[in-house]
């Protein structure tokens, strides 16, 4: 144990030298690691009423520099070592022996941009939302969700609806349209976005769901019973009911639009934690080709346990988390890149 200690002490002071040689100014030829990129905003005075000092400091200092520090350690001698993190992601994708540096890469990738949209909340409001009006994302919003408040909701059902840790983003192809889309585990959408200009078509990790017809075409319809016989009854309840297909469709991404749009599929939706009817209702979803090919994240928010367990939530209060991490959203950044990732649209 002594032995082992030591060893990662001097891991640990070979990374602090070889860090301090890339210093600018330093013309000592060196390995230059990777390092946390600075917050816009002060970490020891926390964000509002989202993360105390003492969370902020954990996310976007202890896990994200245990992040890099491992990615270093795995990259030290091999083909990825001086490489940027959006290229060591590119690369490990493609190989299979690389998946510690293809996760790392990943969540120091998606942490780093979780931090980068959040801000302080101002001191004469509640949050960043007037921030929206300075920008077309607005009118989008409303296009596609219906209001801001809407958009809200849909993105935290989806946050509270991921079992498994990982990442929920708001995205946009370059018309503009507006999707919450979910990646499960280390799977990022940072990269997947510029994929063409490496000749692949997705990063490993990402949640690639089918269709909604690809679904209903998979899923076995229950013939007729010819012979009149009623359906099994429930033993808990006695209710007559059919039998559940052998391979039910999985849940697949929701994309949310306004009634009358043109390639829309309907499909029930079951009432949940955001509805207030005793009853299923519709709901509407557009096929996936009304999403681009490419799609631009906007912002994204980390599903880690750590994340609100730490910040005193509760290991059941990712609920409270969400309903918090709005007041802290920085829409005047949101409403730049949607701008940007648009400006170079086709006419309609």
């Amino acid at each position: 144990m002594r032995s082992l200690g030591l060893r990662l002490a001097s891991g640990v002071s070979r990374a602090a030298r070889l860090r301090s040689t890339c210093a600018p100014g330093r013309r000592i030829l060196a390995r230059c690691i990777h390092e946390r990129k600075p917050l816009p905003y002060a970490i020891e005075e926390g964000m509002g009423n989202f993360l105390p000092p003492e969370t902020l400091k954990m996310v976007a200092v202890d896990y994200q520099q245990g992040l890099l520090d491992r990615l270093n350690d795995q990259v030290r001698g091999t083909v990825l070592e001086g490489k940027s993190v959006v290229q060591t992601v590119v690369e490990a994708a493609r190989d299979p022996k690389a998946v510690l540096e293809f996760n790392y890469a990943c969540e120091a990738l998606n942490n780093s941009f979780f931090l980068e949209c959040l801000k302080p909340p101002p001191s004469d409001a509640p949050s960043h939302d007037k921030e929206l009006n300075k920008s077309s994302l607005q009118a989008r919003i409303r296009v596609d969700f219906g209001s801001v408040d809407q958009l809200k909701s849909n993105f935290s059902a989806a946050v509270l609806g991921m079992f498994s840790s990982g990442w929920v983003w708001l995205v946009c192809d370059k018309r503009g349209n507006l999707a919450v889309y979910p990646t499960f585990g280390v799977g990022t959408l940072l990269v997947r976005s510029r994929s063409a200009l490496y000749g692949y078509s997705s990063v490993v990790g990402e949640l690639i769901a089918p269709s909604l017809s690809q679904m209903r075409a998979n899923t076995p319809t229950a013939s007729p019973d010819s012979s009149g016989a009623s359906a099994p009854s429930s033993p808990a309840s006695g209710l007559s009911s059919s039998p559940p297909p052998l391979h039910p469709p999985g849940q697949s991404r929701a994309f949310s639009t306004v009634p009358g749009q043109v390639g829309q599929e309907y499909t029930p939706r079951p009432a949940g934690l955001f509805s207030n009817l005793s009853h299923a209702e519709d709901t509407i979803m557009p096929k996936r080709s009304q999403i681009g090919e490419f799609i631009y994240p906007l912002f994204c928010v980390s599903v880690h346990e750590h994340a609100w367990v730490s910040a005193g939530y509760g290991v059941w209060g990712k609920e409270e988390y969400m309903k918090r991490f709005w007041s802290v959203l920085d829409w005047g950044r949101v409403g730049q890149a949607y701008e940007k990732f648009i400006s170079s649209a086709p006419p309609r």
